[in-house]
């Protein structure tokens, strides 16, 4: 599997089935399709992601009320439901890949108002190791389930940027949320 940008990633989550908040692209201009999202979908906040570059405007925690304000700055970009609704729910974040020789990477906090790029920033385990090193995955709270989970639905050598939370959430209702997969970018 190859995943050359943001667009392509979010291709590939939706052919893939996996879980995520509801989220939507849009293009500057497509204020009536906005509308209709918020309406889907109503939350208190809502993250705005640019999709137009690497490492562009993200913002996690846009008010119901602020969200027409703050897309006239994007070009290209993707609405979702905020994890920060789920911030009393959210158990581990940040991103892991697994690689064909049973290494593990892996960057991630249990902050539960951390975002991927603050666990990114300001992890509590950044670590490189194999899967056989129980002594410090298992430090990792439910290191087993988020292995499970990427092996069944076959992400190895892939990064996969996840939330994890204590209760079922997002469209499929389950308790693992990926917000993005990465290849080759």
């Amino acid at each position: 599997m190859i995943i050359e940008n943001k667009l392509q990633s979010i291709k590939v989550i939706n052919d893939l089935g996996l879980n995520k908040f509801p989220e939507q692209l849009f293009k500057s201009g497509e204020e009536t399709k906005v509308k209709k999202f918020l309406e889907q979908y109503p939350a208190k906040y809502y993250a705005i992601r640019d999709k137009s570059k690497v490492s562009g405007i993200f913002k996690l925690k846009v008010d119901f009320n602020k969200v027409f304000e703050e897309i006239k700055n994007y070009n290209l970009f993707t609405i979702n439901v905020s994890s920060i609704n789920y911030v009393n729910n959210q158990l581990l974040v940040g991103e892991i890949e697994f690689l064909s020789n049973n290494e593990v990477y892996a960057i991630l906090t249990t902050d539960p108002q951390a975002s991927v790029r603050d666990a990114l920033a300001k992890p509590e385990f950044n670590i490189k190791t194999d899967i056989f090193n129980n002594a410090l995955l298992n430090k990792i709270p439910h290191f087993n389930y988020i292995y499970s989970y990427i092996v069944f639905h076959n992400l190895k050598v892939v990064i996969v940027e996840f939330a994890l939370f204590n209760k079922e959430i997002g469209i499929k209702k389950e308790e693992i949320i990926i917000y993005e997969l990465r290849t080759h970018y």
